[in-house]
């Protein structure tokens, strides 16, 4: 790729032209073609036995399957490692001692929204609260199986800079780590799509539950922990937050058309007077917490500009973290913000556009202008994902609505959605998609779907590899013993991939009179 920047010791963002690109430590323009988890398969399969388990028969252990993976990814035509890869295959020391003697860069992701909820590892004084937990369950009908993180409580600052830090001791430093991504935004009840655009499912509205949750909460059942600590900060920083605004409760109410008697409790949490008993039952709030279509306008104004303070403080305690224990590395928001062909509402992407480097974002072309339009000026990374069940490992099982029936149709599928996502270009002139990741290098045991770009039996779904026949792959190793022949997915694949940095090689070229924007950390 072209030379479009100064050597330095950490990949870099910039603006070249009407473009934004990543640029590698080498000064190089770099399109990120990643794929998620890379790892290998734990489930008892209809074969009767793991991909784990074959990986070892296959190669001999597992680091050199590690070796090996990164070698097939490179000749598909892929160059990132992206989120859930498992140590073994980073170009940098594990915590089992292991080093990847096959290099490739890779983004790692800390998860403070999931794992600060339990706190794993002992990296905080105490759990942080889920929001959705203290909800009142007369009112807060959405799915409880999944959180969202009290921001607000300090453990939650205190875990993000804990696992910020990550597990290789050589991480910091390395060339290789292109950056860190705060969350997985599935684990994140409320960063997913909003009712601004139309979309299967919508999330509710964060500061609804901030108003709605219990002020204080002793334990969680679902998660199996307690507190000593039993504030629920964020409700009180939403207290707080109005009380400046309106210095008096009847200030508050008549904004809102309330009838409070305190900004504390006055009889306690979920039918008392007071503002920190508020639990949705009250006429002026209502119960519709996706739309606010119940709330008074007063209350729509204020729980949309709490929900930016929240957002806000979520990117302080995850960016900050990532950029005080990994300095000079590029800092991702969660992956992936726009779920389900929806648009994640736009306070949100507001305090995502002020604080992280790199925007991770599904997109289409009313998708990507909305998204820049509230974000800003930002480069994004997209996600891509389909299976074809009735050719694959899954034949068994029903294939998902809308996938294709084939691997030729699904490699079809694959080419048609990167040439649009890189190609797209929003009314400003302006291409902001740096990259996608892939979802994933195995199928899915337990979604029963085709996800993959290898079988249970660790086949590319070439047409070659995932086969009846047996034979060898190019390094010896062997391949085939499907139950069936199954279509070439990964040709195009590769074709693709190598397409499309041929054409930012030419969008370059294109560019390289045009002024250049500075690059970014």
């Amino acid at each position: 790729m072209p030379r479009v920047g100064q050597p330095s010791d950490s990949f870099k963002v910039a603006k070249i032209g009407s473009r934004w690109v990543f640029v590698t430590p080498e000064g190089n323009a770099f399109l990120m073609l990643g794929v998620f988890s890379v790892d290998v398969g734990g489930s008892i399969d209809d074969l009767k036995d793991t991909h784990a388990n074959r990986i070892v028969v296959k190669y001999g252990s597992k680091p050199k399957w590690a070796e090996y993976a990164v070698k097939r990814l490179k000749v598909w035509g892929f160059n990132t490692l992206a989120e859930y890869a498992t140590e073994y295959v980073l170009p940098t020391t594990s915590q089992y001692g292991h080093v990847n003697a096959e290099k490739m860069p890779y983004v790692t992701m800390i998860r403070p929204a999931y794992y600060g909820l339990t706190n794993q590892w002992n990296a905080a004084p105490g759990p942080v609260k889920d929001l959705i937990a203290g909800t009142d369950p007369a009112v807060y009908a959405g799915w409880r199986g999944n959180g969202t993180p009290d921001v607000f409580d300090p453990n939650f600052e205190i875990y993000a800079n804990a696992m910020a830090g990550g597990s290789s001791p050589d991480a910091a430093k390395s060339p290789w780590l292109i950056g860190i991504a705060t969350d997985d935004a599935d684990n994140i009840v409320g960063f997913g799509p909003g009712p601004e655009l139309p979309a299967p499912r919508i999330h509710p509205h964060i500061a609804w539950l901030v108003l709605a949750t219990n002020f204080q909460q002793s334990n969680n059942d679902r998660l199996r922990v307690k507190y000593t600590d039993t504030k629920v900060y964020a409700k009180y920083a939403f207290r707080d937050f109005l009380k400046a605004k309106y210095d008096s409760i009847a200030g508050l109410n008549a904004a809102w058309g309330a009838r409070y008697t305190s900004w504390d409790s006055d009889g306690g949490w979920p039918s008392g007077k007071g503002f920190l008993d508020e639990s949705g039952r009250s006429s002026w709030v209502g119960k519709d917490y996706d739309r606010l279509t119940r709330a008074t306008p007063g209350v729509r104004a204020d729980l949309d500009a709490f929900l930016y303070e929240f957002a806000k403080r979520y990117f302080s305690a995850t960016a900050g973290a990532s950029r005080k224990k990994m300095p000079g590395k590029l800092v991702f928001g969660p992956a992936t913000f726009n779920g389900w062909g929806g648009l994640t509402r736009k306070e949100i992407l507001r305090a995502a556009g002020e604080s992280v480097d790199v925007l991770q974002a599904a997109v289409t072309p009313q998708l990507l202008e909305l998204t820049t339009r509230y974000a800003g000026d930002i480069p994004i990374v997209t996600w891509t994902g389909v299976g074809a069940n009735p050719d694959s490992s899954l034949w068994r099982y029903p294939n998902p609505e809308g996938w294709p029936k084939t691997q030729q149709e699904r490699a079809k599928l694959y080419n048609t959605t990167l040439s649009r996502d890189f190609n797209i270009t929003t009314p400003a002139g302006v291409k902001h998609v740096v990259g996608t990741k892939f979802w994933a290098w195995i199928d899915s045991w337990g979604e029963k779907s085709n996800w993959g770009l290898v079988s249970f039996l660790d086949n590319a779904y070439d047409g070659k590899e995932a086969v009846r026949a047996r034979g060898e792959d190019q390094w010896g190793f062997p391949v085939g013993g499907e139950e069936r022949d199954y279509g070439d997915f990964l040709t195009t694949v590769r074709q693709t991939n190598l397409e499309l940095m041929r054409q930012l090689t030419d969008d370059l070229a294109r560019s390289s009179t045009a002024p250049r924007r500075p690059e970014r950390r």
